[in-house]
């Protein structure tokens, strides 16, 4: 049996990897030049984290470590949204049901992704970055969840 991609990540501490999509966890798109986020988000991470509250839990840890060791960089937000996008596609499809870690903005995944839009926000990066914000914004705010949305107004990213 193969093992759950995500989980061979978190054993081998690759989270960073498996959420960037490089290495052994890339997926080509054939559409554009670039790793098919929702690939990793609807498959591995969600199969895994829908098998018990311990493993959703463990999904939660894997993603903060992701998102802490975000970087300023264009291609950091892009894995950012991208990964967000796919989590609440998903989760406003039933997934990730044990998993609440941008359930309210007091969350330590909600304070995570404030803290680091807040430093993106103040980089130059914001304006090669803000229509892509607002895009994924827009596309979460659709599945029914404000988060990013909420965020960004508060920043004055508009």
């Amino acid at each position: 049996m193969t093992k759950n991609l995500l989980v061979y990540a978190i054993e081998n501490n690759e989270e960073d990897d498996f959420f960037r999509g490089r290495g052994r966890y890339h997926v080509p798109s054939p559409d554009y030049e670039g790793h098919v986020h929702g690939a990793h988000m609807g498959g591995y991470a969600r199969s895994f984290a829908e098998e018990s509250v311990e493993n959703s839990i463990a999904f939660d840890e894997a993603f903060f470590s992701f998102v802490k060791s975000l970087t300023v960089s264009e291609e950091d937000v892009e894995h950012l949204l991208s990964n967000l996008s796919s989590y609440f596609s998903q989760k406003s499809r039933g997934g990730f049901s044990d998993s609440k870690i941008f359930e309210i903005p007091s969350t330590p995944g909600s304070i995570l992704i404030k803290k680091y839009l807040e430093k993106i926000s103040s980089s130059p990066v914001i304006e090669k970055v803000k229509s892509k914000i607002h895009v994924h914004a827009q596309f979460i705010n659709g599945k029914g969840y404000s988060l990013l949305a909420d965020i960004i107004k508060n920043l004055g990213v508009v």
